[in-house]
């Protein structure tokens, strides 16, 4: 367990990262009948249409969990 110090209350924001180098947000599928994933993508349409092969090969697997990776920043609010 660690140590945590909290020297001064202070009013914090947070939002999604857009600094210049932060990684593209991604997207990915997932069946929930049998856990079989589209991979990591950053355009939604390329997992969706994973989704819809998906679904065409396995008619009763109808239920999908969608991930979305997008990085978030905390600023301090002055």
């Amino acid at each position: 367990m660690s140590v945590h110090t909290v020297i001064r209350w202070a009013d914090w924001t947070i939002g999604p990262d857009t600094a210049p180098d932060v990684p593209a947000v991604t997207f990915a599928m997932h069946c929930t009948t049998c856990d079989a994933a589209s991979g990591k993508d950053g355009d939604f349409e390329t997992v969706r249409d994973w989704a819809f092969r998906h679904v065409g090969r396995h008619p009763s697997h109808t239920g999908y969990r969608e991930v979305i990776h997008r990085h978030w920043r905390a600023t301090l609010v002055r």
